[in-house]
């Protein structure tokens, strides 16, 4: 399998729509509160305009020619001085998404490599994201990785 880590070109859309899809799918099968599919190019619009305007990349995996996956960061710094100046700028993780077939074949460890890479070269020492409590799979992925718990966030319905 042949996989190329690069950042998303304008041709790309209608796959990272496809992904951001099966991302909105999965998500709201264990949380209530998450949109299906039908909030994918939305969402990803929104995306994209918070990537270009906080500085961030979409990074696609393509395998064999298609893309089958892809992750979005932003770069972001924390507020205030209760963290120490030299750890307030950080690269966020908003999405991240591999394709059902292309799954359990190290693509998302590919992507988070790469994001991490990049944001080291660009100076920055910490990545970080958010991940539903319920998703065990992602959680597992990313513990694998090296990612621990680092802030709990927490909600009530009301």
């Amino acid at each position: 399998m042949g996989i190329v880590i690069r950042e998303a070109r304008p041709g790309d859309r209608p796959a990272l729509v496809q992904l951001m899809g099966a991302l909105h799918e999965f998500e709201s099968a264990f949380e209530e509160n998450r949109a299906g599919a039908e909030a994918a190019e939305t969402h990803l619009a929104w995306v994209e305009k918070s990537v270009a305007e906080l500085g961030g990349v979409i990074l696609v995996a393509e395998v064999d020619g298609s893309v089958s996956g892809f992750v979005a960061y932003t770069f972001e710094e924390d507020p205030g001085s209760f963290v120490r100046p030299e750890y307030r700028q950080h690269a966020l993780i908003w999405d991240i998404s591999v394709a059902e077939a292309a799954r359990g074949q190290g693509l998302g460890q590919a992507l988070l490599r790469a994001a991490e890479e990049a944001a080291k070269a660009a100076g920055i020492c910490e990545m970080r994201l958010y991940v539903l409590e319920a998703n065990t799979r992602a959680r597992r992925i990313y513990e694998e990785a090296g990612y621990r718990s680092y802030e709990r966030f927490l909600a009530k319905r009301l």
